[in-house]
């Protein structure tokens, strides 16, 4: 069930709008009984030698497409003309003909840009086997290739402007500005790339009016007409399917208009009728862009292709083969799991019915009876993908990626349920019982791998001795189908959005179709009794009031969804007690990247470093967009002081949380020393990848006021000295120094009492040590709110903590503060103005002494904490994280003054 309310953002909207109406316009061009319909951009079979580096080291085709079969399925569709834009070749094309088969030949030229160090694509059409031979030794060289196909009239288009095939840092505006200058036709409705490109260049494309274009020239030196450009005319826009799989050619693409159609058949063919179009420029795009869907399905039809018909590229190949290392290690494991993949026949046999359904055709009847109850879903699913290849395309598209995103949620749920099992069957270990240390020493792999999967008889404190090759046994089809299913959507969204910072440039020259500058903030905990929900819903509520660019998500099976927050339904949640009685949720990945398209958001936040910190990096991977991580708990700190794991051991946890920060373009922190210790040697981020912040008061409720201390205290009096702490009772909180601390100032101030509110696990153990203190539990905010306005002095003994939300509540109500001097109270407090900072619990001691004793000190303090609070108010410190963010600050807030 899906909780989150409907998100398609005003930006998607308009986008479909936009591009709505240009294609209404251009079905009205022309009388449709005078033209005639073609798919200007699909491949088969003999696109054989791919522009991806990985599919070159693979040696992977870009289709195993027939060509019979795309021209079947060009004719079951409706084009009255064929052609086949396969790369570098027109085999295809020239194989047509030589059955007898009208086709107008055409190839998709991959063509080298030298001074941008840039290979782009151009379609051409045309040409002759002669020409062909030609034409591949031109495009080495743009201009060379241009000026020759202008030279020998053979039609060009520039296909998908906006989309290159490797991120290139050397691209910007002027590339375009030549583009305009060396083509005449553009492509500007793609079957397989996203709406927002599509929409920028039709707009850019029909804003090349021929006084930029001759400018343009001017600037870069450059004659159009060398290129068979006429700036004097608009540009000529088509359309395509770019199909490479048989599923969508023919779906879009473009109808050429010629002037008495029926009575020009009589004596030409349909191939030389549509050439002379082309070059008249007599060309209107139909079809519809399915977002992101189309690619998507296309290659996940691909993958299941990809999976049962690899080959081993061989190791020699893999080495010496031009690419990065990481380029090169990405294909050995990639090529390693896809052939281990083929010894499990359930999967590959599931690829097979996957292929086959997106052709249209249903596994067969008895297979459901034959498959156990946990896979009859995936079944189902296929049935309705086949059944859906009836409908429209847009009906199709769909039902596809429906099924696929319940296929995931399905297998993952069935993923975490025996992962679950497995371990709770390890040796009688059961998933609560894992405590810090265990897991913190078993999370290390052998580098033996013999040791890995087959273990070596010995115990070893790491991985071996959960059996992986049992587990991977009992998880091999629904992890490896599940594996597939992110990939081809993590792949199909990354490709489009490689070049992100391009389009954004490209949308602001425009000044129209920017992307909406919103941000996604991802948190494992925001409704739970513990100090970072509590600052986190005190942020959401400001996002709240003020309607900021930021909207929070959550997985959690019993809160709901409302303005500005996103409710997700785990797919698994584990009760780990030892772990400060968090659940674990497991959220569903799909669902969470569905939210975060649809809702045109352009940057992502996380603050936990749960579940929700590997969504937000697979989230940061698919849309290639920033990321930010907000800093909440030092977890070296929390381990030293609740564990007895070695310093040998707990820098195993820091090397790996150097690694996950160091993934994120910022990271927020609260107090300076954690920044210093952040961009030092330890963990070595860059100063300018870690930005200071605080967490912000909350408005005090003016209907709260003081009660007696008579009501908190029995037998207690106004005058009774009375300290206060209000926390997570567990050890790293310090709270264990308290005992000594109060028997050491009650030799002084025998009337000493302390008052404590807060629950945790070392409750029972603090109530033995400490038995005239007394202990409230948990308090709501009002009760909380009346103890910091009744009673006198707020005690923090914690040195784990990185800011301190308590010390602020404190002074929000007037109440001065007691704490050690590091971290977050050391930025917080403001020594003997509105609290105290002290070395150690002697020096603690004595300075509560040294505060009930003064008997003047308190109504200053108190005055002074108040005003303390109202330089943490939430504007200047929201303004101040959407500017780091790099989100456009509100009107509201424009007027605020940072925090110091």
């Amino acid at each position: 069930m899906l909780l989150s309310p409907p998100v398609n953002s005003e930006f998607r909207q308009s986008l479909q709008l936009e591009f709505g109406d240009f294609i209404q316009q251009q079905s009205q061009r022309f009388d449709r009984r005078d033209c005639l319909k073609i798919d200007f951009h699909c491949h088969d079979h003999n696109s054989d030698v791919p522009d991806e580096l990985w599919g070159r080291i693979l040696r992977l085709p870009e289709t195993w497409l027939k060509t019979k079969k795309l021209v079947k399925l060009l004719k079951d569709n409706g084009s009255d003309v064929y052609t086949v834009t396969n790369h570098n070749n027109a085999r295809s094309c020239w194989d047509l003909q030589d059955k007898g088969i009208d086709v107008l030949v055409a190839a998709e030229f991959t063509c080298f840009f030298p001074e941008y160090d840039l290979f782009i694509h151009v379609l051409t059409y045309g040409f002759d086997q002669e020409q062909e031979k030609i034409l591949n030794k031109k495009r080495q060289n743009i201009y060379d290739f241009l000026r020759y196909t202008a030279t020998e009239d053979i039609p060009v288009i520039m296909p998908h402007p906006l989309y290159f095939y490797t991120r290139n840092d050397k691209i910007d505006l002027g590339l375009f500005e030549k583009l305009a200058c060396l083509f005449q036709r553009f492509e500007v409705l793609n079957g397989q790339r996203d709406l927002w490109q599509s929409v920028l260049t039709l707009n850019w494309a029909q804003s090349l009016t021929p006084e930029k274009v001759q400018s343009y020239a001017k600037k870069h030196n450059l004659n159009p007409r060398d290129f068979a450009v006429d700036p004097n005319k608009p540009k000529v826009l088509t359309g395509g399917s770019d199909d490479h799989t048989g599923i969508f050619a023919g779906q879009c693409g473009s109808y050429l208009y010629i002037e008495n159609l029926s009575e020009r058949l009589k004596t030409a063919k349909p191939s030389e009728l549509a050439l002379e179009a082309i070059k008249a420029g007599n060309i209107a795009p139909f079809g519809q862009i399915g977002e992101n869907q189309k690619l998507n399905i296309a290659l996940l039809d691909y993958f299941a292709q990809v999976a049962t018909k690899i080959k081993d590229p061989g190791m020699f190949r893999i080495l010496l083969h031009r690419g990065s290392t990481w380029d090169k290690v990405g294909c050995f494991v990639v090529s390693n799991l896809l052939l281990e993949m083929q010894k499990h026949k359930k999967t590959m046999k599931f690829f097979s019915f996957v292929h086959e359904a997106l052709q249209g055709k249903k596994p067969n009847k008895l297979l459901k009876w034959q498959v156990s109850k946990d896979y009859k879903f995936c079944i189902n699913q296929l049935e309705k993908i086949a059944d859906s290849k009836k409908s429209s395309p847009e009906e199709f598209s769909q039902t596809v990626n429906n099924a696929i995103n319940e296929l995931f949620s399905h297998l993952n749920k069935l993923i975490a349920t025996r992962v679950e099992q497995a371990i709770k069957n390890n040796n009688g270990i059961q998933l609560d019982s894992f405590s810090t240390e265990e897991i913190t020493r078993k999370f290390e792999i052998p580098s033996q791998l013999t040791a890995l999967f087959f273990g070596d008889g010995k115990r070893q404190d790491n991985m071996s001795n959960v059996r992986v090759e049992k587990l991977l046994d009992n998880l091999s089809f629904p992890l490896l189908i599940s594996l597939v299913l992110a990939g081809s959507t993590l792949a199909s969204t990354r490709v489009l959005y490689q070049n992100r910072e391009l389009l954004n440039q490209f949308a602001q020259h425009l000044g129209k179709n920017q992307h909406s500058n919103r941000a996604l903030y991802l948190t494992d905990t925001l409704f739970d009794k513990n100090g970072v929900s509590t600052s986190l819903s005190g942020k959401l509520k400001e996002i709240q009031r003020a309607n900021l660019p930021v909207d929070f998500l959550i997985c959690d099976s019993q809160a709901e969804s409302t303005d500005h927050l996103h409710v997700v339904r785990p797919i698994a949640e584990f009760d780990v007690q030892r772990y400060g009685e968090q659940t674990i949720r497991i959220p569903d990945l799909m669902e969470v990247a569905r939210i975060f398209y649809e809702g045109g958001y352009d940057r992502v936040v996380c603050s936990t470093e749960g579940p929700m910190a590997a969504v937000s990096l697979f989230i940061q991977q698919m849309f290639n967009v920033p990321s930010y991580f907000f800093m909440h708990t030092d977890w070296i700190d929390f381990i030293k002081h609740t564990t007895d794991l070695n310093k040998h051991e707990r820098d195993r946890v820091r090397r790996w949380m150097r690694a996950l920060y160091n993934r994120y373009d910022g990271v927020f922190v609260l107090n300076s020393e954690h920044k210093e210790w952040l961009i030092g040697h330890e963990m070595e981020l860059k100063e300018e990848q870690v930005f200071l912040t605080a967490h912000h008061t909350q408005p005090r409720d003016l209907g709260v006021h003081k009660i007696p201390k008579a009501s908190i205290i029995s037998g207690a009096t106004e005058d009774t000295p009375v300290l206060f702490i209000a926390c997570r009772i567990s050890k790293e909180k310090g709270i264990f120094d308290l005992p000594d601390i109060v028997a050491v100032a009650k030799q002084q101030l025998p009337d000493l009492k302390i008052v404590i509110a807060g629950s945790g696990p070392a409750t029972d153990e603090l109530k033995a040590a400490l038995p005239e203190a007394v202990f409230l539990g948990w308090q709501s905010k009002r009760q909380l709110a009346e103890l910091y306005l009744s009673l006198d002095l707020f005690v923090f003994p914690s040195r784990f903590d990185t800011f301190g939300n308590v010390i602020l509540e404190a002074f929000v109500h007037g109440m001065p503060t007691i704490a050690f001097n590091c971290k977050g109270p050391k930025d917080i407090i403001q020594h003997n103005k509105n609290g105290f900072l002290v070395e150690d619990t002697e020096q603690m001691s004595e300075q509560i002494v040294s505060f009930f004793q003064n008997e003047t000190i308190g109504s200053t303090m108190r005055q002074k904490a108040c005003l303390r609070a109202a330089e943490y108010q939430a504007e200047p410190i929201m303004q101040q994280f959407l500017t780091d963010m790099g989100l456009t600050v509100p009107h509201l807030y424009n007027n605020q003054r940072t925090v110091a």
